[in-house]
């Protein structure tokens, strides 16, 4: 883990710890223990159809002619995911575990590729979300002040997904280059050795030439989003707090407008915790509930991520089990 990774991290835990001593630890405790296992497992299987359709949404992306099936996409998502939560200080650990559990050579090269666009589209999908979510906010509380910085956060979310549409040519170079970085990383994980010859950058133009599937990835990858204020409304609602739809919808957006900027930060630590509890304070609802919502939501996730790496581990074979240790192996330039 790298230094600056580390003291991120170290920070996000204090702010956690913080904001459990700000709204009261008894009180945290109580709004947790008041979700009980069968509510968070209530919370997982709502996840399930989110990751199935973001899953097909890659499948989309990855062209007319995909290297896998779409089921292989939406386990490779889950996969991907999973990694994500679970090894959050490991750059890119997440797609690379994806990549792994999508195929070997052809599958791998083209996973790549269409990885990038994927997120692409899935970060341009959130720019009607966020949108909607600050009419919204403006609609049901015009008094608070806190409109002006998720503006700013749909504003800036909405120019650096034109930026990168608009630099299309420097993206797929940087791509390419990117992707042999990562395959000399980590060689026994993600390997491109099988697909020498295979021109990357053509596969990323022929990919967004194909407009029709990608508008689709974009409309399930909309949906998700939409779906994600559900996902909230039942938290809450779980967590005895009387909500509307509306109000859900306000909170989850915020919350998704102001992730953009938390990647700083190796699982979001502390910088999830506080968009809530803002987020929250705007309908009056009190800052243990805010919090404890928060960590239902990484509860979820938790468990749906040990699930999905024990289940890859044990019955994949395309996935190959791999220590931490030789996740961190790093090629470090001698001092001179």
């Amino acid at each position: 883990m790298r230094r600056h990774t580390t003291v991120a991290l170290i920070v996000g835990l204090a702010a956690i710890v913080a904001a459990v001593l700000y709204a009261g630890a008894g009180a945290v405790a109580q709004a947790i223990a008041s979700l009980r296992v069968s509510g968070l497992l209530v919370l997982v299987l709502l996840h399930l159809p989110s990751v199935v359709l973001m899953g097909s949404a890659w499948w989309l992306a990855s062209g007319s002619d995909p290297p896998a099936s779409q089921a292989r996409f939406v386990w490779a998502r889950f996969v991907r995911d999973a990694a994500g939560e679970l090894l959050p200080f490991l750059q890119l650990g997440g797609i690379v575990f994806g990549l792994r559990a999508l195929g070997r050579g052809r599958a791998i090269a083209i996973g790549a590729v269409s990885a990038s666009i994927d997120g692409v589209v899935e970060l341009a999908a959130k720019v009607p979300y966020a949108f909607a979510a600050l009419v919204t906010l403006l609609a049901l509380a015009p008094q608070f002040r806190f409109a002006r910085l998720l503006s700013l956060a749909v504003a800036a979310t909405g120019v650096f997904v034109a930026i990168l549409l608009l630099a299309r040519r420097s993206l797929s170079a940087w791509l390419q280059a990117m992707a042999r970085a990562v395959s000399a990383r980590w060689p026994s994980v993600l390997s491109l050795e099988a697909c020498d010859g295979f021109d990357l950058q053509a596969c990323f133009h022929r990919i967004m030439s194909q407009r029709r599937r990608l508008w689709s990835s974009f409309a399930l990858h909309l949906g998700c989003w939409c779906f994600g204020a559900v996902e909230t409304w039942v938290t809450f609602r779980l967590l005895g707090v009387d909500m509307t739809l509306w109000q859900a919808l306000a909170i989850d957006g915020t919350v998704a407008a102001l992730r953009t900027f938390g990647w700083l930060v190796p699982a979001a630590a502390g910088v999830q915790e506080a968009r809530y509890m803002l987020a929250a304070a705007v309908f009056g609802i009190s800052p243990a509930a805010a919090l404890a919502a928060s960590l239902a939501r990484r509860a979820r996730d938790l468990v749906l991520g040990v699930g999905t790496v024990g289940i890859a581990a044990a019955a994949d074979d395309n996935f190959a089990p791999v220590t931490l240790s030789t996740l961190k192996m790093r090629q470090r330039p001698r001092e001179r």
